[in-house]
C-alpha cells in the first residue's frame, strides 16, 4: 500500500467520478441485503451530490429481455450522466465504457450497483487493475444474500478499495456546513432520511 496521499485525500472534487451499475427497477428489486427503496434513495442522493460538484457520472446498464434498459426513478431523466449498455459482468469489458471512464482523467472511481457479488465486485477489481482508487458506498449496493455480499465486500477491501457510505462521501467533499456549498450539500444529504 502506498504511503503517499491519495488523489481522494488531496482534491476530492477534482479527482472523483461515479459509476452506477445495473440500477434498474427489476434488478434492484432482487436485493436481499438492503431494501430497494433505501438503495434507490441513496443512489438518488449520490447523483444529486455528483451534480452539485460536477462529478462525471456513468450509468452502466444491461439489456432487460427485448426492451430497452430503464433506470430506477431516482436516476431517470437526470440529463447529467452518460448511459452505456453492456453485456458483461464488468463495465470495463465494454471498450466504450472503459474509454468514457478514462476521458476525464479522474482516478477516483465511486462505484455502486447491484449485485455487489457480481457487477460491483468485477468493476472494482478491473478498476483497481487500471490503477483507479475505488470507493464503494455500501448504501448504493445490493447483494444476493448477507453471506455472499460480505464475502464480496471482503474481496473488494482486500483489493485496496474503500467501503463507505453516501454521507461519508458527501462530508468529505464539503465538510464545512457553514459555507453556501456546505449548506446546499447538507440539504441534499437530508434526502437520505426515509419517511
Amino acid at each position: 500500500m502506498s504511503t503517499g496521499t491519495s488523489a481522494w485525500d488531496r482534491q476530492s472534487t477534482d479527482s472523483a467520478q461515479l459509476l452506477f451499475c445495473d440500477l434498474q427497477p427489476e434488478i434492484v428489486a432482487r436485493s436481499k441485503t438492503i431494501h430497494r427503496d433505501v438503495l434507490s434513495k441513496s443512489a438518488g442522493v449520490l447523483l444529486e451530490i455528483a451534480k452539485l460538484f460536477s462529478l462525471p457520472t456513468t450509468f452502466s446498464v444491461v439489456p432487460e429481455g427485448d426492451k430497452a434498459p430503464e433506470l430506477i426513478s431516482e436516476l431517470r431523466g437526470s440529463g447529467f450522466a452518460q448511459e452505456k449498455l453492456r453485456a458483461s459482468a464488468s463495465p470495463f469489458f465494454d471498450e466504450a465504457t472503459k474509454n468514457l471512464l478514462a476521458q476525464p482523467k479522474r482516478k477516483v472511481l465511486i462505484i455502486g450497483g447491484f449485485a455487489t457479488e457480481a457487477v460491483v465486485l468485477h468493476a472494482v477489481l478491473d478498476a483497481r487493475a487500471q490503477a483507479y482508487e475505488v470507493l464503494v458506498p455500501v448504501d448504493v449496493c445490493g447483494g444476493l444474500s448477507e453471506r455472499t455480499e460480505q464475502a464480496a465486500l471482503r474481496q473488494i477491501t482486500d483489493a485496496g478499495a474503500i467501503t463507505n457510505l453516501v454521507v461519508s462521501i458527501a462530508t468529505k467533499l464539503a465538510p464545512d456546513f457553514t459555507t453556501d456549498l456546505g449548506k446546499e450539500l447538507f440539504n441534499i444529504v437530508q434526502g437520505l432520511r426515509l419517511p
